[in-house]
């Protein structure tokens, strides 16, 4: 994952799709043709004092 950190923090910044997650308080955030896959999908939780990534990895399906 240490090797994907620069792409995680670009989705987040600037991300093509941003859809809910199921649990309340998180958000996915998703950019295309980062890393290693079609997709890239990041979860971050926002019902914390600071903002935490929880989860990363590459997708081949498209978000929505």
């Amino acid at each position: 994952m240490l090797e994907l950190m620069d792409d995680v923090l670009r989705v987040v910044r600037r991300p093509d799709v941003i859809t809910p997650d199921p649990k309340r308080g998180r958000w996915r955030y998703w950019r295309s043709a980062v890393g290693p896959s079609r997709w890239l999908f990041v979860v971050v939780m926002w019902d914390t004092d600071q903002p935490k990534v929880v989860t990363a990895y590459p997708k081949r399906k498209d978000p929505l």
